[in-house]
């Protein structure tokens, strides 16, 4: 298999440093790397309708499946019937995002407030992202998770 070569940043050329007021400086737009920034496409993947039964009905491994580039994950928004439980994984070496399984309410935001991740991650093309989730509404529970990014370059 070919070694993929990143394509050179416009300001610097490649070399990670531009001439400045003081002399050779790091390149502001590549930070030194020498690569093209690429900021991404916006993109958004949703998971559900996820429809839960009354009385604590629970899903595993539930899967959204990433298409054809690789996906940064940036924010979590969500809305939903009822409460509930979740734990998210990446399928690549389902990896948890979490300790156990967090209340909606301590990590799903809304359309106008996203929950952001701190260090958003970048899941794979072909991948999934995984989520166990249990109802704790009491009553029927229909969940929608709108998982907010930007889809990346595969070079």
């Amino acid at each position: 298999m070919a070694d993929k070569k990143k394509k050179p940043c416009p300001t610097c050329g490649g070399q990670g440093v531009v001439h400045g007021s003081t002399g050779l400086q790091k390149c502001p737009m590549c930070e030194g790397s020498g690569e093209k920034f690429s900021p991404g496409i916006f993109f958004e993947y949703e998971a559900g309708p996820i429809v839960l039964a009354t009385g604590g009905a629970a899903v595993s491994n539930y899967s959204v499946q990433i298409l054809d580039r690789p996906f940064r994950w940036m924010m979590l928004t969500g809305v939903s019937t009822g409460f509930f439980t979740i734990l998210i994984k990446d399928s690549r070496n389902k990896r948890p995002f979490s300790n156990q399984k967090i209340h909606s309410a301590n990590i799903v935001g809304t359309s106008t407030n996203p929950f952001p991740l701190l260090t958003p991650f970048t899941f794979e093309r072909k991948g999934s992202i995984l989520m166990d989730i249990d109802d704790i509404s009491g009553g029927a529970n229909t969940i929608r998770l709108g998982f907010i990014g930007v889809e990346l370059d595969d070079d």
